[in-house]
Order: C-alpha cells, then sequence, then structure tokens
C-alpha cells in the first residue's frame, strides 16, 4: 500500500527542485530515487512490515536528498524511518541509509544522488513503530534524546499549517539552514515547502549569512529556516557593517533555543524582514510562530496557530499553570526498546511540561514544572531568577537548579559564566535587591562555559 507521505509529496515534489552548493537536482529525480530504495527494501529476505529483520530505516542522511529519498522510500515500502544525526558514531541498530557508501556487497548504491543503504548493525534496534512513521530524536536538552513516533497525517497537517501560516508560495524555494533529521527542519524545510510547491534550497547549519543571502540572491527565495544561532550572527554583522546582511528575505524563522539577547532587536533594526519565534516541539509540531523584535515581555511566545488550541492545567503556585495543547499534528508517542508508549496526554490534550500563563489569548511562558524550587513551601521559577543574573554586567551565562537542603527542602544554587571576575558578595547584593528572599540564591559557582546542544539550547540538568 502507498504510504499518505508519500502520495501527499511525491507528485508535488516531482515538479519542484531540490538545490543546494552542490547544485540543483530535479524533484522527479529524487522521487524516482526513492522508488528504486523502496523496491530494495521490498526484495530483501525476510523483511516484515515493521521492518524487524534489520530493524527501522535509520536515516543518517545531511543532505536534503538523502533524507526525501529515505522518508519516501520508508513510506512507501512500509518499513518504519528513525532519523538520526549522521555524525552520530553510534547510531540505532537497523538499514541505514545515508550520503556515504556502505559495504560494496549485499548494499544499496546509488552515486547518482550521493544514496547508499546497508543492512547496519545488529542488535538493540528500536521495535515497535507502525509502517509509515518517521521518528525523530528530541535534542536530550532535559536528559537522554527521545525518540518521537509521527505519523504521516500528523507530519502532513503540521506542514500545511507552517506552509500557509508563512506564505510559503510556488516558485519561491525555501532556504533551510538548519539539519533535517530534527523535526523542526524536516517540517518546516521539507514538508511544507513541497506541499506548497516551493522548492527547497538546503544550505545546512554550519553556514554564515552571506551564504544564506546568495542563496536567496540566486533562487529567489523568501523564506529563511535557520537557528538562533545564525540570528545572533547576522545581528553581530548587521550592526558591524550598519546595514542588512541577510539579503532579500521576507520571512525568517527561528526555533530549537531562545534567540540571543538583543538578536532580534538588531535584527529588526538592520533589516526589513519579519523574524518569527517559533514554540512547538517534536510531539504536537508549530504551536506558535510570533513575530519578534526586541521588544517583547519575558516569555511572551504570542497566540496559538490556525488549528492550534491551548489551555492551562494544574496550577503551582503563582508560577503559573501547566501549558497544554490540542492539535491535529499530534505524534503517536515515544519509542523505546520495548515499542512505542504513549504521550502524556490529559483527556486528549498533551501535557507540555512548561508552565504559562494566558492573557487575552497570548501564552507567556514562565518555566518548566521540573524545573520549579520548592524553598519550603514557596515555588521558585529558577527562569526568573536566572533573567535578573543575566541582567548583571559581569554575568555571560547562566543555570539556576534547585539542590537539596536539609532545613528547606530545596534551594537554589546560581553557575554562572563570568565575563570578568565578581565577588559573590555583589552577586549576592544584585539578586536581593530584585527578587523575594526565596529567590536568592544560596551559592554562585562559577564556570568557563555551560553545556549546550547543538542548537544552542541549555542542557538541563535534575533540578
Amino acid at each position: 500500500m502507498t504510504g499518505r507521505l508519500f502520495a501527499a509529496l511525491g507528485d508535488r515534489l516531482a515538479g519542484q527542485v531540490v538545490a543546494s552548493a552542490r547544485g540543483e537536482v530535479p524533484g522527479a529525480r529524487v522521487r524516482a530515487g526513492a522508488e528504486r530504495l523502496a523496491a530494495w527494501l521490498d526484495g530483501l529476505d525476510g523483511l516484515d512490515g515493521h521492518g524487524q529483520a534489520g530493524g527501522p530505516l535509520v536515516a543518517a542522511c545531511g543532505t536534503a536528498v538523502g533524507t526525501l529519498v529515505a522518508t519516501l522510500a520508508g513510506d512507501l515500502a512500509a518499513v518504519p524511518v528513525v532519523h538520526v544525526d549522521p555524525l552520530d558514531p553510534a547510531p540505532p541498530a537497523g538499514l541505514r541509509v545515508g550520503d556515504q557508501p556502505g559495504p560494496a556487497e549485499g548494499g544499496y548504491r546509488d552515486p547518482e544522488l550521493g544514496v547508499y543503504a546497508d543492512r547496519g548493525t545488529a542488535g538493540d534496534a528500536p521495535a515497535g513503530a507502525a509502517p509509515h512513521t518517521q521518528t525523530f530524536l528530541t535534542s536530550g536538552s532535559t536528559g537522554a534524546p527521545t525518540g518521537v513516533v509521527r505519523g504521516a497525517d500528523a507530519i502532513l497537517a503540521d506542514g500545511r499549517r507552517v506552509a500557509q501560516f508563512l506564505g510559503y508560495r510556488p516558485g519561491s524555494p525555501v532556504v533551510v539552514a538548519v539539519p533535517l533529521h530534527h523535526a523542526y527542519g524536516f517540517n518546516y524545510g521539507l514538508v511544507a515547502a513541497i506541499l506548497a510547491g516551493s522548492g527547497i534550497y538546503h544550505c545546512g547549519p554550519r553556514t554564515i549569512p552571506s551564504q544564506h543571502a546568495r542563496a536567496a540572491a540566486r533562487t529567489g527565495a523568501r523564506v529563511l529556516i535557520a537557528h538562533p544561532a545564525h540570528y545572533r550572527t547576522a545581528a553581530q554583522e548587521a550592526a558591524r557593517v550598519g546595514g542588512p546582511v541577510l539579503g532579500p528575505f521576507e520571512r525568517a524563522v527561528s526555533a530549537g533555543a531562545p534567540l540571543p539577547p538583543g538578536a532580534a532587536r538588531d535584527i529588526a533594526r538592520w533589516h526589513q524582514l519579519t523574524l518569527y519565534n517559533c514554540y512547538g516541539s517534536s510531539e504536537a509540531g508549530a504551536i506558535t510562530l510570533s513575530p519578534v523584535d526586541g521588544t517583547e515581555a519575558p516569555g511572551d511566545i504570542g497566540v496559538p496557530l490556525p488549528g492550534v488550541e491551548v489551555r492551562l492545567g494544574e496550577r503551582h503556585g503563582d508560577v503559573g499553570g501547566e501549558l497544554l495543547v490540542h492539535t491535529s499534528s499530534l505524534a503517536d508517542g515515544y519509542l523505546g526498546p520495548d515499542g512505542v508508549r504513549p504521550l502524556r496526554l490529559d483527556g486528549g490534550w498533551l501535557r507540555t511540561g512548561d508552565l504559562a500563563e494566558l492573557d487575552g489569548g497570548r501564552i507567556r511562558l514562565r518555566g518548566r514544572i521540573a524545573s520549579v524550587i520548592n524553598v519550603d513551601g514557596e515555588k521558585v521559577n529558577p527562569e526568573e531568577v536566572e533573567r535578573v543574573l543575566a541582567a548583571h554586567p559581569a554575568v555571560a551565562d547562566v543555570d539556576v537548579r534547585g539542590e537539596p537542603d536539609l532545613l528547606r527542602g530545596q534551594v537554589p544554587v546560581a553557575h554562572v559564566v563570568l565575563r570578568a571576575a565578581v565577588p559573590d558578595a555583589d552577586l549576592l547584593a544584585w539578586c536581593r535587591a530584585r527578587l523575594a528572599p526565596a529567590k536568592v540564591p544560596r551559592r554562585f559557582q562559577a564556570h568557563a562555559e555551560l553545556p549546550r546542544t547543538a542548537t544552542g539550547k541549555r542542557i538541563r540538568h535534575d533540578r
């Protein structure tokens, strides 16, 4: 049975171009490559509808062409696909598809498109994902990466919502400067663009604003999909030269981590484009896309996208209530060695784990439930403390965590990266002048840097 993804994307892709610095590949050739790989998968001895003979199809592709071929081939052959970082030295076991040649015997080779497959490695392959699903690993910012299983209907609903809201249009490619093995790049940069007939120009994550600008000038692209670090670089460069550096883009999207302080302001100052901050997740897809210019209130992420509903669940003192989301783009669940376990739902509404307030339909994030510090019964939001410390001239980065305390249960402790040496007493006085007593850190610990993911998101430790 032809999968819904192949049916929805295959014909649309045939009339588009998938481009990068390596050149242009007609979408019809990409579709044909997916059909060839699907035929190879169909011919493997003992492969059942769940890909269990060798695990799932593990897509370890750094190119848009490879990612699309693996995605569509797996969907066409009814083999679940797991998307992983191509640089991961220890990917899941399974039928591996990548951009580099595999074993000469018994493998699949398509040098014309640069797509290769082999049996991969045996062992602890994740099992239980249904045919026609795509699994994406979360960033691991709150622990070990988790596989989020997304069905075709959820992926397509998310792609259509994004394309319509951002005004993707036929013949105007989307420039993608983020990894495609993450749900963000996959949904915004591939699925939404194909559904809209836009075409794709994949720059890749290790690129700079001048490369994005050249891609837009060369292709007529008007939408950029990038990470906060790209906009930080663009803002710094624009301030240095006193003018725009991102070329003719009309809309740009940031997701994966908070925008660096001042980046939105400087992008707005030097460019005519609209910069959108995306709030979403692998579990729910896009939830909000809010224009930002640096004047927003802390935590303000705008209003839900059309077709997305939100409400607040259980409150946690004055810190806020848990944000619950209802959307047609919900994932199927989480993939583990024992199969797919369900999402955390409350009557069909996704429990995001984020604390929020709702004001006139707008969402204002207040932190994470797991991050709330319970100081002798008083709930402390570490992000509020972090904002206060981040405003200190000597503090370059900060992470506030709850640590056990015999008298109070927990107390806040601030881990800081300093621009210049400053006594703890100065930091303490700064906090005492701006925070209630329970929120003032009991200790300050200096670090050379704080750990972050490849996308710039801080890695959260248990608090």
